[in-house]
């Protein structure tokens, strides 16, 4: 927000310019500049230069109208040029170069106020081109120029670099000597034009440029411009850099002491420059917050997110282990214990002098000590040693507890078969529990990236006048990262460079820049590790002849983390259920790696919850292939899944052979990982085809012979092949072929 306010600032102060003999020599670049950044910055600079105008010079009115006319005219033009690619003849620096001299010489040589000789209108319009190719070729320079970047930028965290501060220097220094043709109130607008930027670059940079800025203004209007006031600025630039609450004090109380000693002076400056200090500090509050400051709420806000989002996952999982240990006795077991404790309390509790004390010092724990003490625990006593040296009636507790043992028998309430799937029941939820705890620990043991550089990296870009709508850091582990950025007004070719140093030096790691999408003038773009393979795939699936629906189903599922999912499913039986079965498995796998977990922990949960169902009997297969193309590693998960065939480069042939059972029968995911080659060909089946033919070494010949086909043009061939040869059974076939192509 205060560079729309500095912009406006700019754009009102620097057209003044045309008072004297430069006329748009200084504003013409500055004007060109901010619009080739962002065309709807026309809606601040035009409007709010008219005014300036209006005020100050109404003669140059008619002159400024035609020159915005025709500049945002030839802006359109450009832009068209740029998307058509009619600029790849002409560089764009050199049609900008030459329109601001076209413009230069019409106005400079044509307008009559201008009264110079011809080489002093050549050294303005050399002077213009100068100023237009600092801002612009000096920006993308610094831009491009990432060698040194985490060094100059984003090393030493104490200490503020930024790599704008250049320009806005120069285009405080023109602003202010463009003010300087006005006079109000007796005193020069540059002085109070000059205070303002002397503040704002001392409290935002706190370094030698502000000092520099000051010492060149006090330089030219001081000993060339003979303009005794702007001395002041040498103070305001020295007190401004010391970031305090009672910097504003300071600075007034200095202002109100010279005009107290001095009452001759032109006090209304001193008394401006006082409005101009407070009406600063109001903005500065709002929109100049210390970098630390905006940091530490970055960090703040991320570590609450992350800390909220673990809690509430272990506060689900602490949900499910109560939740067991509340259920895990039948209902029947849980009616003798209630009976046995209130035979207790009547017994020995009721009659007991020091019953109400007793009651409320140990009323969360009374029932476990005697639910202990009714099992005949042999470590009750050890347990609940406090309640046993307390409670003198302890002993007769016991004895109490022995003979109802001998009536009812509390030692083993898993006496039917339902009370055995109870069990069954909450041993599985336990397991859900503690992969959810595992999630938290995994999550929370990876390293991360700064968020200091990640944070500094969109201030980069946006001292770089990029205009951010849009920067989420989704994941920021140190080989796990994804950075979604919405960019405005840029083309992706042009922004696609820039990201890529800019990450590639914070994380010390190759990075791979994607266009995510494009919605009217803003681009999305996703930062994350280099993927290092690309993956090209097809499939295909046919029922067998006895049935109108397969009961195969398949799941290709790219994410936004580099993986993709591949996955075939085989219900059992044949026909509707068998598809039912098998879809609803993929599904929930769909559903479970959303949650952007280990491909691992999602298995494991979902093994679990259809280790749950058993009794059901209903079970279906699992074949999950999940390609990290970060690393170029294959995870395989086999649960009664067919055999995966690797075809190689040299031909060779690498098996990947299922070892357990279908999902639920077994507590174990077998997994496997494969580090892929340049030119891999995978083949993923339902049990139908590569195991079901009679002769499957004619089929891996076959399959070598067409290993050069597309992936779409290979599923075909070889669900056709298993067709039209002799098969063991007829079944289901579901064949996905992939291609693995690593980039270099």
């Amino acid at each position: 927000m205060l560079k729309k306010i500095n912009m406006i600032i700019i754009s009102f102060f620097l057209i003044l310019s045309v008072k004297g003999t430069f006329l748009f020599t200084l504003y013409l670049p500055v004007l060109l500049f901010y619009l080739f950044k962002d065309k709807t910055n026309m809606y601040y600079i035009y409007p709010t230069s008219i005014i300036s105008l209006l005020f100050f010079e109404r003669n140059m009115l008619i002159p400024y109208l035609f020159l915005i006319v025709i500049t945002t005219i030839f802006m359109f033009i450009f832009e068209i040029g740029l998307k058509k690619r009619i600029s790849l003849f002409l560089k764009p620096n050199i049609i900008l170069v030459t329109y601001i001299t076209i413009i230069n010489i019409v106005s400079m040589f044509f307008y009559p106020k201008v009264d110079i000789i011809w080489y002093g209108k050549i050294i303005f319009i050399i002077l213009s081109i100068a100023i237009y190719l600092f801002l612009d070729v000096y920006l993308v320079k610094i831009l491009k120029d990432f060698r040194n970047i985490k060094e100059r930028f984003f090393a030493n965290n104490n200490k503020e670099y930024n790599t704008y501060i250049h320009l806005e220097v120069l285009l405080a220094i023109l602003t202010t000597l463009a003010s300087s043709y006005v006079t109000v109130l007796n005193f020069n607008l540059s002085i109070v034009v000059g205070s303002y930027f002397a503040m704002y670059l001392s409290r935002k940079f706190k370094n030698i440029y502000s000092t520099l800025f000051s010492l060149i203004i006090v330089v030219l209007e001081y000993v060339i411009l003979k303009i005794d006031d702007s001395l002041i600025l040498m103070i305001t630039s020295g007190i401004y850099t010391i970031n305090s609450i009672y910097t504003i004090g300071i600075y007034n109380l200095f202002l109100a002491i010279i005009i107290l000693m001095n009452p001759t002076l032109n006090n209304y400056l001193y008394i401006i420059l006082m409005v101009v200090s407070i009406v600063f500090e109001v903005l500065s509050h709002y929109f100049i917050k210390s970098s630390k400051t905006k940091e530490d709420e970055f960090i703040s806000l991320h570590e609450n997110a992350q800390k909220s989002v673990n809690e509430e996952i272990l506060k689900f999982a602490g949900f499910l282990d109560r939740f067991v240990i509340g259920f895990q006795n039948p209902k029947g077991f849980n009616e003798k214990l209630s009976t046995g404790i209130k035979t207790i309390v009547d017994k020995h509790c009721n009659s007991c002098p020091i019953k109400n004390e007793c009651f409320n010092k140990n009323k969360s724990n009374l029932y476990f000590v005697f639910k202990d003490i009714l099992v005949l625990d042999k470590d009750a006593t050890i347990n609940h040693e406090d309640f046993s040296k307390e409670c003198y009636k302890y002993s007769s507790i016991l004895n109490t507890s022995k003979l109802l043992n001998q009536k009812i028998n509390y030692q083993n309430p898993n006496t039917n078969e339902k009370d055995k799937n109870n069990y069954i029941l909450l041993a599985q939820i336990s397991g859900v529990s503690n992969a959810l705890k595992n999630y938290v620990v995994d999550t929370t043991s990876k390293e991360e990236i700064s968020y200091h550089m990640l944070y500094k990296a969109k201030e980069y870009l946006e001292d770089m006048e990029y205009y951010i709508t849009y920067y989420e850091v989704i994941r920021s582990y140190v080989d796990d990262f994804l950075i979604t950025v919405g960019i405005k007004n840029v083309y992706f070719e042009e922004i696609k460079p820039i990201l890529k140093n800019l990450f590639e030096a914070i994380t010390d790691i190759d990075v791979s820049i994607i266009k995510v999408n494009e919605e009217n003038t803003t681009i999305y773009i996703s930062v994350m590790p280099k993927l290092i393979i690309d993956v090209t795939y097809a499939y295909g699936n046919i029922p067998s002849d006895t049935e109108a629906i397969s009961g195969d189903n398949y799941l290709v599922k790219e994410q936004n983390n580099g993986h993709i999912l591949f996955a075939i499913s085989d219900g059992m039986g044949k026909g509707y259920s068998a598809f039912y079965e098998s879809d609803m498995t993929l599904h929930l796998v769909e559903d479970i790696v959303q949650l952007n977990i280990e491909s691992s922990t999602a298995l494991e949960i979902l093994n679990t919850f259809y280790t749950v169902q058993d009794y059901l009997e209903r079970y279906a297969t699992l074949d999950f292939l999940d390609i990290n193309r970060h690393s170029g590693i294959a995870t395989f998960y086999k649960m009664g899944a067919n055999t995966t065939y690797i075809l190689k480069d040299n031909n060779k042939i690498d098996k990947i052979i299922n070892k357990s059972l279908p999902l639920g029968i077994e507590e174990v995911v077998d997994q496997m990982e494969y580090k892929l080659d340049d030119g891999d060909l995978i083949i993923m089946s339902s049990d139908g085809v590569l195991e079901n033919l009679i002769d499957n070494d004619k089929l891996e010949i076959f399959i070598k012979d067409i290993k050069s086909l597309a992936p779409q043009q290979i599923v075909y061939e070889i669900l056709n092949y298993a067709t039209t040869h002799e098969l063991k059974v007829k079944d289901d076939m579901t064949v996905i072929a992939l291609k693995v192509t690593k980039n270099f």
